[in-house]
């Protein structure tokens, strides 16, 4: 499998360009929250038996950024996109 079909590398490419939208956004989002995004990310890379809630988690916070005006919708929607390519379920979207 060549690298730029292997599946684990794709998502680890999503998994860097969530932590590059985070840092463009660093000055608007607190650090919990950023922890629970990288958290998030964290555990649908590596499989963990709770990423999905935490996936969870993570969109509900995206949609509360959003809703709170602190975000717009096309950038939570690009990190949406972001932890679901982090996922073995799912395409990597980069």
């Amino acid at each position: 499998m060549s690298p730029a079909t292997d599946p684990l590398a794709a998502r680890g490419r999503s998994h860097t360009h969530l932590r590059d939208l985070l840092d463009a956004r660093a000055p608007i989002l607190h650090a919990a929250e950023r922890e629970v995004l990288i958290d998030a990310a964290d555990a649908l890379l590596f499989d963990e038996a709770d990423a999905e809630a935490k996936r969870a988690a993570a969109v509900v916070l995206l949609f509360d950024l959003v809703e709170s005006g602190r975000w717009m919708p096309g950038p939570a929607d690009e990190a949406i996109a972001a932890l679901g390519g982090c996922s073995a379920g799912e395409p990597a979207a980069t």
